[in-house]
């Protein structure tokens, strides 16, 4: 039996990805998840639930007894917004917690690839090389997690795999005020109410269907040809302007109340986005399948079958 270890599997990538997970024949999965910005509650039943912080020390070992083969580490405090708000929690989540788990793993025996879900705010601020770096602490401590990831896999050999996620997107999630932008606007759009529309409207970003991100994920995990000192990105390589994405929820939905306009957030600087999936593609197989608004139209269908809507 394969031993398969998932912190944050009660988020809405991570139960996908458990689903996936589960789907395997031979496979027993185990989630680590606090519950802060998960469901619990929906986490499949077949999967072994450990209710706690991926910064608790000894938590971490208790759980690692177990000889995983694979460890899929998405627990995260997410994201921007939310870490701009409340930074010291961020650090301790993203970059405490990430290293306790790197530090853990790396005494396992057996273990083939521990793939670390960063992020894709890290493409643009850094690569445009802003002066600062950094305008979140969630991109600071996402990036502090691939450095200290780099130490532990040179040091200690531990088969790290870095991806970085392109705005995913789709059934799972649920609206809040730190949530992604999409499930945001469908909930604002069922109700009738004007979906807020930050800067010019005009900023794009790669929305990228929850399906293709776990695929991607499982792919880059275990794939023989993958480089452990590169980071792969997920995505489509497809931009969508913010102003667009509002008008097609709206369009999807048959709500026709007018985009709200509101000033650009202090720390939301980056004009454009766009994932470059092609590492993943030559050395994984990865190619996202799943168009906007096929995703769309799926992620509207679930939640309304959720809400009752």
């Amino acid at each position: 039996m394969k031993q398969v270890l998932v912190t944050g599997g009660a988020g809405a990538i991570g139960r996908n990805l458990v689903d996936a997970l589960l789907r395997e024949r031979g496979t027993a999965v185990t989630v680590l998840d606090d519950g802060s910005s998960g469901r619990l509650d929906l986490v499949p039943k077949r999967a072994r639930l450990v209710r706690g912080d991926v910064a608790d020390e000894r938590l971490l070992a208790r759980v690692l007894r177990t000889p995983f083969q694979e460890i899929y580490h998405l627990a995260a405090f997410f994201a921007n917004q939310n870490s701009v708000d409340h930074p010291v929690r961020d650090f301790r989540t993203n970059a405490l917690g990430t290293v306790l788990l790197l530090d853990a793993a790396s005494r396992l025996r057996g273990l083939r690839a521990l793939a670390f879900a960063s992020t894709s705010s890290l493409t643009g601020d850094l690569e445009e090389g802003l002066v600062d770096g950094f305008s979140t602490p969630y991109m600071a401590s996402k990036y502090a997690g691939e450095l200290c990831g780099r130490w532990y896999r040179a040091a200690r050999g531990v088969p790290l795999r870095v991806l970085r996620y392109y705005n995913c997107y789709g059934p799972g999630e649920f609206p809040g005020r730190y949530r992604n932008v999409v499930i945001n606007f469908i909930d604002l759009a069922l109700r009738g109410l004007p979906l807020p529309v930050t800067g010019t409207g005009r900023e794009t970003r790669d929305f990228t269907f929850v399906d293709d991100i776990v695929r991607g994920t499982l792919l880059v995990a275990r794939s023989r040809r993958v480089d452990p000192r590169r980071v792969y990105a997920l995505g489509t390589g497809k931009e969508t302007a913010i102003v667009d994405l509002a008008r097609t929820i709206n369009r999807l939905v048959g709500s026709t109340v007018p985009l709200e306009r509101k000033p650009q957030r202090g720390w939301d600087r980056t004009r454009r986005r766009r994932a470059d999936w092609s590492l993943a593609r030559r050395h994984a197989g990865y190619r996202p399948r799943v168009d906007l608004e096929t995703g769309l139209e799926r992620t509207i269908a679930w939640y309304c079958r959720e809400t009752g809507r």
